[in-house]
């Protein structure tokens, strides 16, 4: 009797692991890797931290789809109609996609950077040298390149990213099976990482706050916010909760093992009294080849390259999506109400409506195509030039990283504006102890993009790692509090922690955008 409905719970964790596949590229095998590779265990605490982050926010927009019944764009759109526009569209909206669009160009170069290091890893590619190694560097990016435009092309990225999610988990059991035969790591030592601190840099390392902030940026990544609204339309919260706890918990396992790997490099690395030297993936097959043989290096590369291909397709995806949830709105959406009376029309104006209103729809989603086909092929071209010419894979990763991780308080600043207005959320406001952990998680993000920017900016006068972190605090404290009062979120947050848990407020205009009434609050 419970059958079915163990099927139908399992298809659903099944449809949102693809927030984890498009979270588990190969930024986060390097990014991941170099961190364990260059400071051990030491920044376990800031994936785990990033993965409560991820699920905080990601449930946060999925919950504004579903009691709204529109998506983060949307809500944007809507909320600041009577603002300041370009071309008919807030100013805002025009931030939040540019912003996507540059962050996603950078996430396609490091899916790219990754994708070449996959093929190096393979056994006697990474010897090539001369004519022979630039022919197999720009031949691999022109062959991801023709597959990923043929596919976006004719739409079937969903059942290879199925595929590739299941060569992919290849790769994992690899990397479990080199964690537990290397026998370096103990309990005790895993638990101490949890705690959280920053280790000073190592020689021939990079800054540990710039990993610390990759890591966040490869773990809570932010168009996750705008797909992972996309995906929760029609669905139930309860639901929506479990699958997207299910895909964070997933991506933490994954990129947690990933960077046990690249500490047991570092442990042994100071066991035998050997320098650290640069991080390369060519050190990371070595690690791999050493307790698995060719066999487990092979494995390796053919779930390096899935992880490469799938992101590939997902990141002009989640370019694209937010783009259409701005820009092409359903018709009707945002506009104002009108008087309840309907005017007689005669018969041929019907008509004419109707046959405007068709007319309309086929040229919208002859605009959404040329849109989605034009992007697609910018960014996987500037991609292929780019990654061509040979540049520092690693140094791509990690700028492509670092540049999204400071746009994610930009894109979770709306999500907390959009989710405490009541025009949104009036059927079912935003609980008290919800907002508590999502003005946290908000604060947090900033604190650390702020910390990024002051050690770049100001290093030479703030010498100390404690002055930093300071006044990066204080960025993040003044930041959220200048939020709250110009936008008058401070009203909104002071009104749901003054109201009991199980108080509902019914607006009218919550009650008609409202698309699900039996989810649990």
């Amino acid at each position: 009797m419970q059958k079915p409905g163990l099927i139908k719970e399992v298809g659903a964790l099944l449809y949102w692991s693809m927030l984890a596949a498009c979270t588990v590229g190969p930024g986060t095998v390097v990014t991941c890797a170099r961190a364990g590779a260059e400071y051990g265990l030491h920044l376990t605490w800031a994936l785990f931290v990033a993965s409560i982050l991820a699920y905080i926010m990601l449930e946060a927009s999925a919950r504004l789809t579903i009691v709204s019944g529109l998506s983060l764009g949307q809500c944007l759109q809507i909320k600041y109609q009577n603002g300041r526009k370009i071309c008919g569209t807030a100013l805002i909206c025009w931030v939040v996609v540019t912003s996507i669009y540059l962050g996603n160009q950078l996430y396609e170069l490091n899916t790219f950077a990754g994708g070449l290091d996959a093929v190096l890893a393979i056994p006697g590619a990474s010897e090539l040298t001369g004519q022979s190694a630039v022919i197999l560097r720009v031949g691999t990016c022109l062959a991801y390149a023709v597959v990923v435009l043929g596919l976006l092309w004719f739409d079937k990225t969903e059942t290879l990213g199925i595929f590739l999610g299941l060569t992919m988990m290849g790769m994992v059991g690899l990397f479990l099976v080199v964690v537990v035969q290397m026998n370096l790591l103990t309990p005790g030592g895993i638990a101490m990482a949890l705690i959280p601190n920053i280790p000073l840099k190592v020689a021939n390392g990079a800054e540990p706050t710039d990993l610390i902030l990759s890591l966040v940026g490869t773990t809570a990544v932010g168009f996750n916010l705008f797909l992972g609204g996309a995906m929760a339309k029609g669905r139930k919260l309860s639901s929506a909760q479990r699958g997207i706890a299910f895909s964070c918990c997933a991506a933490f396992l994954v990129s947690e093992l990933i960077l046990m790997v690249g500490a047991g490099h570092y442990i042994q690395s100071k066991n035998t009294d050997q320098p650290l030297t640069r991080f390369t993936i060519q050190q990371l097959t070595a690690f791999v080849k050493e307790f698995t043989g060719p066999a487990g290096v092979l494995v390796f590369a053919i779930g390096f390259i899935a992880a490469a291909l799938s992101s590939q397709l997902a990141t002009p995806l989640g370019a694209t999506a937010t783009a259409e949830s701005i820009f092409f709105m359903p018709d009707g959406l945002g506009e104002r109400e009108v008087a309840d009376h309907v005017k007689l029309e005669t018969v041929e104006k019907q008509v004419t409506d109707l046959e405007s209103k068709e007319q309309r729809e086929k040229q919208k989603k002859r605009n959404i195509k040329i849109m989605k086909q034009t992007s697609n092929f910018f960014m996987v071209a500037i991609a292929t030039v780019v990654i061509s010419t040979n540049v520092d894979r690693i140094l791509v990763i990690l700028v492509a990283q670092v540049f999204n991780g400071c746009l994610l308080p930009i894109f979770s600043v709306c999500l907390l504006i959009c989710i405490n207005d009541e025009k949104f959320m009036g059927s079912s406001p935003q609980k008290g102890w919800s907002n508590i952990l999502l003005v946290i998680s908000v604060t947090f993000t900033i604190f650390l993009a702020g910390n990024v920017l002051v050690q770049k900016l100001f290093s030479w006068v703030l010498v100390e790692v404690w002055s930093r972190l300071v006044v990066a605090a204080g960025l993040a404290v003044g930041g959220i509090l200048a939020v709250c009062m110009t936008t008058g979120l401070g009203r909104s947050l002071a009104r749901s922690w003054g109201c009991k848990g199980n108080e509902k407020k019914v607006t009218q205009r919550g009650a008609q955008l409202s698309v699900c009434t039996d989810q649990e609050h």
